[in-house]
């Protein structure tokens, strides 16, 4: 699909919809207004050879600088004005995402050749629209949440479809995974499918069908493998997709909806099967540990040739894999010295024909295969110097008209149309019109060494009150921890610290993604150790530079970022003033014992068994790594935050921390959140926590 939403206009939090029919209601006119293009250069995008790389961090120019109140936390965190427009499959109409008031967040739809006037629809009266995609110029399917809804029963965003126009609308997946359970979700919605059913992407290109997987799960209760089938969103007619085929656990689609590549995850190793056409014979094409791997699927393209992302160690690269004889093409056609790209095929609907590439260095970039749109790349990113311009084209080899979803790092995004053969661009608006770009921070990416001669590569944020003098450092540690940290955009968390006067220092500690597979594996077994090392080394550099002031520094983070700051606080007892700790893990043990986690047995036994070690074996270096048994080292004030209803991190691990830290006579402020899980889905609830990190960090590092 053709779909490359930017960073900031997606939505990942979890809800559902009740079936219920569409409701259109009349909204002032959305008007498409020129754009009037003033802004500095900051960088530019380069290929050299199969090398690619952004450079928007270098030779940085000031922004004029004020001095008024400073933004209300609301501006930072409340939800975007509008959020993940997409073009239908002809251009000619555009769907996003906003809400009127009194009114749930749903979609507005703009015909872009003028024959319709502008409407609303608000697709449920009691849920939101998380996501959408259409189908085609008719159809289009979409998830809901519920935000502040209360129950006791669990739910997942589960899947609708609705008309263009509003007069039908279907729900395709249910919501409750008890009613799945009990077999009893109601007769209004007896065709839906169960809830254990999710989407995995379009059919036929101009159909209206899509492919979903069944999720199975064993007699345990845990996730066991998927079964791919196709359903219309218009009838709800279910047909099988795969048949003759190897079990598997996720399905790689190529352009025409078929499925081409099968993997299977078990006992831990990962098995890839191929198929020619989508049909059986299905040929093995690799099986290997799960963290042993030589490349990943990434696409298949017009050729039917398979392409595939690899990791040189200190980057990665995309390739082509012989099927015949399962070797890699001796040349890249795209390699990203220094990070791992994190490519999507840029599929054009209607089409399926793969029109470019999106990949992922310093920020998000695209390779376009089609000349037409090189050029207009080349043109909108001319006339919108200084950013990240995402641009998703109708048709894509003779574009009529052209959406951008531009941003940078002090921007937090807006959208625009353009037309080339007028040359015309007009704007939608922005996503956050409260946020004015001249108050922001700028946001650099550098590169330093850690202490034991390895990579560490870290985000910095400068507050622009500072005027190049040190600030009070706030150290964000990432959450995960095997997932890339940051990216070159704007970031409520990173611009709301630094609009308090702190500079904010964002470590890519050795076992992120992102950068390399030896950046990953270094990481390995490493938490409290050389991971915790980093973070450190990161606050150092920042010192050393001269932009964090010396002894004035507070360490926060959620989830793993959690953890390392607990660890951070007893490892370094003198090295921060303070810290905030929200869903954190108080003892790697726990990761291994606590069996209600959502965690499943597969992967605490080989995914953490190679990413943290053996709960056995390696007692000596947990209890030595555990905040939890070294609570008595920590000097500092700490502010300590956990949901309730969390299954990812359980809150007995924040309350045998808080009991501890009590204890042993520490500074303990202990907040909990009776309707969150293991992170913020509600906009009260994030508000009131950033409200109370302000305060926090206002008494303790001012």
């Amino acid at each position: 699909m053709d779909k490359d939403v930017a960073p900031w206009a997606e939505s990942t939090q979890e809800g559902g919809h009740g079936d219920r029919p569409s409701r259109e209601l009349p909204v002032p006119r959305f008007n498409l207004r020129p754009r009037r293009l003033a802004l500095a250069l900051i960088g530019h995008a380069r290929i050299v050879g199969a090398a690619l790389t952004l450079c928007f961090t270098a030779g940085l120019p000031a922004l004029a600088q004020t001095t008024p109140a400073a933004l209300p936390v609301e501006a930072f965190f409340k939800p975007s004005a509008l959020r993940a427009p997409e073009l239908s499959p002809s251009g000619r109409w555009l769907a996003v995402l906003t809400s009127v008031p009194g009114k749930r967040v749903g979609f507005l739809f703009i015909d872009l050749e003028g024959g319709e006037a502008q409407r609303f629809i608000e697709a449920a009266p009691n849920a939101d629209v998380m996501w959408f995609q259409w189908v085609n110029d008719d159809w289009l399917i979409f998830g809901l949440e519920e935000p502040g809804r209360t129950g006791s029963d669990r739910r997942g965003p589960g899947l609708m479809s609705m008309k263009r126009d509003g007069s039908e609308s279907k729900q395709l997946i249910r919501r409750s995974y008890d009613a799945f359970v009990s077999g009893d979700d109601g007769p209004a919605r007896r065709r839906a499918l169960p809830a254990n059913h999710s989407f995995v992407g379009l059919g036929t290109p101009g159909s209206r069908e899509i492919i979903v997987e069944e999720w199975v799960f064993d007699v345990r209760g845990e996730y066991s493998h998927s079964n791919a089938m196709v359903l219309d969103v218009g009838t709800l007619a279910v047909r099988t997709m795969l048949k003759d085929a190897p079990r598997s656990t996720d399905v790689l689609l190529d352009n025409q909806g078929r499925a081409r590549v099968l993997i299977d995850e078990r006992d831990g190793q990962i098995s890839m099967h191929w198929s020619e056409d989508g049909n059986a014979p299905w040929r093995l094409i690799s099986k290997t540990p799960r963290f042993e791997t030589g490349f990943w699927p990434s696409y298949v393209d017009d050729s039917g040739n398979l392409i595939v992302e690899t990791d040189t160690g200190t980057g990665g690269e995309l390739r082509r894999l012989d099927l015949a004889t399962g070797k890699l093409a001796p040349e890249p056609l795209v390699a990203t010295p220094g990070f791992e790209p994190n490519v999507r095929p840029r599929t054009a609907p209607g089409s399926g024909k793969v029109s470019g590439i999106s990949l992922q260095v310093d920020a998000r970039t695209t390779v376009w295969f089609e000349p037409a749109m090189q050029r207009i790349q080349a043109e909108i990113d001319a006339k919108l110097p200084g950013r990240v311009n995402l641009l998703s084209c109708r048709p894509c080899d003779k574009p009529k008209v052209v959406l951008i979803a531009s941003y940078s790092d002090v921007m937090p995004g807006e959208f625009l149309i353009y037309r080339p053969e007028k040359g015309q661009l007009l704007a939608l608006g922005p996503s956050r019109p409260d946020i004015d770009p001249r108050r922001m921070s700028r946001l650099e990416f550098h590169r330093t060494q850690a202490r034991d001669k390895r990579d560490l590569p870290i985000w910095v944020t400068r507050p622009a009150s500072a005027n190049g003098k040190p600030a009070p450092a706030v150290v964000l540690v990432h959450g995960g921890p095997w997932v890339r940290g940051n990216e070159w955009e704007w970031s409520a968390q990173a611009q709301f610290l630094a609009s308090r006067g702190y500079v904010v220092i964002e470590p890519e500690f050795r076992g992120s993604r992102g950068y390399g597979d030896d950046h990953f594996r270094a990481g390995f077994k490493q938490w409290g150790l050389t991971m915790q090392d980093d973070v450190t080394d990161a606050l150092k550099f920042a010192v050393d530079k001269g932009w964090a002031t010396p002894g004035k520094a507070c360490i926060v983070g959620g989830s793993y970022g959690g953890y390392a700051t607990l660890m951070g606080l007893a490892k370094d007892p003198d090295l921060y003033q303070c810290g905030v700790a929200f869903m954190a893990v108080a003892d790697q043990r726990f990761m291994f014992s606590m069996h209600w986690s959502d965690v499943s047995t597969e992967g605490r036994k080989y995914g953490y068994g190679t990413l943290l070690g053996d709960p056995v074996k390696d007692e000596a270096r947990f209890i030595a790594t555990s905040p939890l048994e070294q609570a008595a080292r920590i000097k500092a004030p700490l502010l300590l935050i956990h949901g309730k209803l969390d299954r990812r991190v359980p809150i007995q691990n924040g309350e045998r921390m808080r009991d501890a830290l009590l204890k042993n006579g520490k500074k303990v402020e202990w907040v909990t959140y009776d309707d969150e899980g293991h992170g913020f889905s509600l906009d009260a609830n994030r508000i009131d926590f950033w409200r109370r990190v302000e305060t926090f960090l206002g008494a303790h590092l001012k």
